[in-house]
C-alpha cells in the first residue's frame, strides 16, 4: 500500500527533480522533504496544497497513490485510463497537445 511519502517521491522522480529542487518549489527544506519521503513525518496541508497546485496532481492521489473513480453520472475509468490520465497531468502543455493529437489520430 502506498503512503504519502512514497507517492511524493514517485512524483518528484517522475518530474525529474532533485530533493533540493522540489523542496524549493513546494516551499519546504530539503531535510523536511527527505523526512516526508522516508515516512518519518507527514506533509502539512500547506505542503500538500503546494504540491497539488504546482504539479497538477490530486490530493487524493497524493494520499492514496491512485485516483478515486468519478461518482454520479460520470463515466468510470479503468486502471489503464486512470494511469494515462495521471501521467498526462504531469506533462508540460506542449506534450499534452502532442498526446492529444496522437490519440485523436488513433481513434479516427
Amino acid at each position: 500500500m502506498s503512503n504519502i511519502g512514497e507517492n511524493i517521491r514517485k512524483l518528484r522522480k517522475k518530474i525529474e527533480l532533485t530533493q533540493i529542487e522540489f523542496a524549493k518549489q513546494i516551499g519546504v527544506s530539503q531535510g523536511t522533504l527527505s523526512d516526508i519521503e522516508q515516512g518519518n513525518c507527514n506533509p502539512s496541508i500547506e505542503t500538500l496544497m503546494s504540491i497539488h497546485e504546482r504539479c497538477r496532481v490530486s490530493i487524493h492521489w497524493l494520499l492514496k497513490g491512485y485516483e478515486e473513480p468519478p461518482t454520479g453520472n460520470s463515466e468510470v475509468f479503468n486502471q489503464s485510463q486512470n494511469d494515462l490520465f495521471n501521467v498526462i497531468r504531469l506533462l508540460p502543455e506542449k506534450a499534452v497537445l502532442e498526446v492529444l493529437e496522437y490519440a485523436k489520430n488513433k481513434v479516427m
